[in-house]
């Protein structure tokens, strides 16, 4: 056995064999500290740019849905090769989990190139006709987009190295590089945002800039690391394309991808709703989503942990185990999700002046947030089982539950509770938080009674 196979077996033990709460926590911790940071970072991305002027600290969630549609791409290859090498890992299959590695890289490289170009393209109609974004945004709003559309590329390459560590059960690596570029994106905001030492500021743009650069310093620790940790494997390109591999990756990566992408284009048509009403619903809804991603940041940080987990157990034939994880995972996260969302609620309107002081636009967050806070561990619930599938290679059943909350629950009940029974805007708060719960108890019974507990290699 070779230095490199040793260590990966290292960790191959731990998740196989180690007890759930231990394993999940060592795997976890690092991931959710880098959440913590992501999240921290957020809120001081939409409070620089709350100083900048007014409704601008809402220009990176409008612009977010665009971003997804080209992101789900990399979205559904990540999670079908994460299945594929936790499971060729967790049954020491060591050369076919570098084979996969190979094919995953050379085809991100040039679909990055190619959706980078078709991004910029088509952004300025998705933000003026699709997103609808109010008049006095669409300038800012196009301006970043098309900034962040180098970052489309680079994401490409952050999800090749970070679904390779992760699928060896190596967490602290890419946490450690993301809370690096993190912090670098911390200390660029204020400078490129507001501009310092005669620098002038430059808004959404330096925002877009500051991510875009902290993107590129992730990209280069992961793939300095990645070739100093794994030699033999390195970051050879592939010739070829295995036929089994590329079935694997349509089976499993394309639920993923219709997953996002449809997830991407619907939060495009609720923007559209929304924005409908003007633009103290535009901030009051960019206000709720900052308090679930304040809310969330543990449970993002546990669902890779949790693939990883799923996977290798499959892998390894530990059938009972890997079904026993996915259950345990979505209590545990269910639960630590209610208890903050409770401390959010009662801290809700003294949090959400940070961010305004239009005291419109906070009437209105308390409306959305006396809503949406309960039901986040149901949405919990959802991610737990997307975490599943991504382990398991079972992703068309957590492509229709996301399918059903986003255009059934998001779009048309919103549609009709808001505009069709003329509830304004509230009716769209009451269809988002609805379909959270329902996502989320479907997704428990998926994960209790599902045939998703076998593997795909």
């Amino acid at each position: 056995m070779t230095a490199e196979e040793s260590a990966i077996d290292r960790y191959r033990s731990m998740i196989v064999y180690g007890p759930f709460y231990r394993t999940l926590l060592r795997l976890a911790i690092p991931l959710m500290i880098l959440e913590a940071v992501n999240v921290s970072y957020n809120l001081a991305d939409a409070y620089w740019l709350g100083l900048w002027g007014g409704a601008t600290f809402t220009v990176p969630r409008l612009t977010r849905p665009t971003y997804m549609l080209f992101e789900a791409v990399f979205m559904g290859l990540g999670a079908a090769n994460l299945a594929m090498m936790s499971q060729y890992i967790g049954g020491r299959r060591y050369e076919e989990a570098a084979r996969t590695f190979s094919q995953f890289l050379t085809v991100s490289i040039a679909l990055g190139a190619m959706l980078m170009v078709a991004y910029v393209e088509v952004n300025d109609y998705l933000v003026r006709y699709v997103v609808r974004a109010p008049p006095e945004l669409i300038g800012p709003v196009i301006e970043y987009a098309n900034i962040i559309s180098l970052d489309v590329f680079l994401y490409g390459l952050d999800a090749v190295f970070t679904n390779a560590l992760h699928s060896v059960g190596n967490t602290r690596l890419p946490a450690a590089a993301g809370i690096v570029s993190a912090s670098m994106n911390f200390v660029l905001d204020p400078v490129l945002i507001m501009g310092i030492a005669g620098l002038r500021g430059m808004g959404p743009a330096g925002a877009a800039l500051a991510t875009v650069a902290s993107r590129l310093a992730k990209v280069f620790i992961l793939a300095s690391s990645f070739r100093r940790e794994f030699p033999g494997v390195g970051m050879r390109l592939s010739g070829r394309f295995d036929g089994l591999w590329l079935r694997r990756v349509v089976a499993v990566g394309g639920p993923m991808y219709l997953r996002q992408a449809l997830n991407s284009v619907g939060i495009m048509f609720q923007h559209s709703i929304i924005n409908s009403f003007g633009v103290v619903a535009t901030q009051s809804y960019t206000i709720g989503f900052l308090f679930m991603d304040v809310a969330e940041a543990i449970v993002r940080g546990s669902t890779t942990p949790i693939a990883i987990m799923v996977g290798q157990n499959l892998g390894a034939g530990n059938l009972g185990r890997a079904r026993d994880i996915a259950l345990r995972s979505c209590l545990t996260m269910g639960g630590i999700t209610a208890v903050i969302s409770l401390l959010l609620f009662l801290a809700r309107e003294a949090l959400a002046s940070v961010f305004t002081s239009d005291a419109a636009v906070i009437e209105e967050s308390m409306r959305f947030l006396g809503v949406f806070l309960p039901t986040l561990p149901f949405l919990t619930m959802l991610f737990v089982g997307v975490a599943v599938g991504r382990g398991s290679g079972s992703t068309v059943v957590p492509m229709a539950i996301t399918f059903a909350r986003m255009w059934g629950m998001r779009i048309a009940l919103a549609y009709t509770l808001s505009l069709v029974l003329g509830m304004g805007v509230s009716g769209v708060w009451i269809a988002i938080s609805l379909g959270n719960v329902v996502a989320g108890l479907a997704s428990v019974a998926w994960i209790a009674v599902g045939k998703w507990c076998r593997p795909i290699v």
